[in-house]
């Protein structure tokens, strides 16, 4: 949960994880974020008409989380993880909703803790951060790690800190030119938290994850899709647009449960033993087997035709 700070700025991965979830990314949907112009450049998009500090849009099967505070750079204030954690929970209930993406306004995706909301919260309760952190910023990441469908960040600038969390924690990262993550908290006097040490690790390995940490030093954008931490780079805002439609499509249509008992194998191999994971994976594969959506596969399949899944 750093305080924003632009200062020098698995292996189980993440990356890997996106590839199982999503190798082609299907057709272009559009329209899928209301109340975004992305033919504005990227330093003029703004939301309209909704003064949420998370905006939640939703077209079909999508979830659309929009941090919405442009002029503090979409920090993590008690208003935005408030409304943040509340839309998590309330598209992991909608049985409607196959897909959750997060994505901010403005030039910044999240700089982390806000600086002057911090102040005050050492005024009344001491410098004791850690209440602060199990209350309110774990409860962010461990619902997008367990949500039952698959996750999206749209990175089209710094995440830094907290901000930083958010994007690993998701399952796919879909990044700008300018998109960078930064590991800022040393640049405060601070560790990494909200899973940021368990996520990064596993994501491009322990030695670079570590170094990253100690001296704060940023990701840029080439370095994210060469460690697989995203597909490509998207240059302007419509390449963002299109690649954000082309992944959604695929996924709306997708084998949600599928999805789901993907996600949670892989969070659980890090800890389980081999022949625990052997075990897991016939279980899970027992389960789906027994699915709509795998029937209506193999039916697909022997009479050449493309599946369509419901979910179920």
């Amino acid at each position: 949960m750093a305080p924003g700070n632009f200062g020098p700025a698995l292996q189980l991965d993440v990356g890997v994880l996106g590839v199982c979830l999503g190798q082609a990314w299907g057709v272009r949907c559009r329209g899928l974020v209301s109340g975004v112009d992305a033919t504005q450049p990227d330093e003029e998009r703004m939301l309209v008409v909704d003064s949420h500090a998370v905006v939640w849009a939703q077209q079909d099967a999508c979830a659309i989380l929009t941090l919405n505070r442009p002029d503090s750079l979409n920090s993590l204030t008690a208003e935005v993880r408030r409304e943040l954690l509340e839309g998590l929970n309330r598209a992991n209930q909608d049985p409607l909703i196959r897909v959750v993406a997060i994505r901010a306004v403005g030039r910044t995706f999240c700089v982390g803790q806000d600086l002057k909301e911090l102040q005050h919260f050492y005024a009344e309760n001491g410098y004791r951060i850690g209440a602060l952190v199990n209350r309110e910023y774990i409860p962010i990441v461990r619902a997008l790690r367990h949500l039952s469908k698959p996750t999206v960040a749209i990175v089209e600038g710094a995440a830094i800190g907290g901000g930083m969390a958010l994007a690993l924690a998701c399952d796919f990262r879909i990044v700008s030119a300018k998109a960078r993550l930064v590991p800022a908290f040393v640049n405060v006097g601070l560790a990494p938290d909200t899973g940021t040490t368990f996520l990064l690790a596993r994501s491009i390995g322990y030695a670079r994850a570590l170094s990253l940490c100690l001296l704060g030093q940023p990701l840029p954008a080439d370095d994210l899709v060469r460690m697989g931490l995203a597909e490509s780079v998207a240059h302007g805002a419509e390449e963002v647009q299109a690649q954000f439609d082309q992944l959604l499509q695929q996924l709306v249509h997708g084998p949600t449960r599928a999805y789901a008992e993907i996600r949670r194998l892989f969070d659980e191999s890090s800890h389980l033993s081999f022949e625990a994971v052997l075990r897991q994976e016939a279980e899970v594969q027992d389960q789906l087997s027994q699915t709509q959506d795998h029937r209506v596969a193999i039916e697909a399949f022997l009479a050449k035709q493309t599946p369509e899944f419901s979910g179920h």
